[in-house]
């Protein structure tokens, strides 16, 4: 995977960290499974990139949930991310379609729902 995606993923937990007020300090449970993370990166490619969100994953070699959470445990084995005891890849296995999740959230700002 290309070094934007280890950085996305990056920003990724961190957007999903505060969208589920996890980032706080006076939060007790920092931890973000597997689902909230993918649907956190999912969620601000939309509001970064747009319609171009799905285009943008693509070039970065990010087209399912495995591809996040290969790079996830990547940065875990390198001691940038922590984990519980019983997190383990195959929790991100049969994640949402990316076109389909970043369609509906592309479509939902435009319209103004979200």
């Amino acid at each position: 995977y290309p070094v934007e995606a280890y950085v996305f993923v990056g920003e990724g937990l961190h957007h999903a960290a505060r969208r589920l007020g996890k980032h706080d300090e006076d939060s007790d449970d920092h931890h973000i499974n597997a689902q909230e993370l993918v649907l956190g990166i999912l969620d601000l490619a939309a509001q970064r990139f747009g319609g171009l969100a799905y285009a943008v994953l693509q070039s970065w070699s990010l087209l399912r949930s495995e591809d996040i959470g290969q790079i996830t445990f990547h940065l875990i084995d390198e001691g940038l991310f922590g984990k519980q005891p019983g997190d383990t890849i195959e929790d991100f296995a049969d994640g949402p379609s990316f076109a389909d999740r970043l369609y509906d959230l592309t479509r939902e700002r435009m319209l103004g729902v979200a």
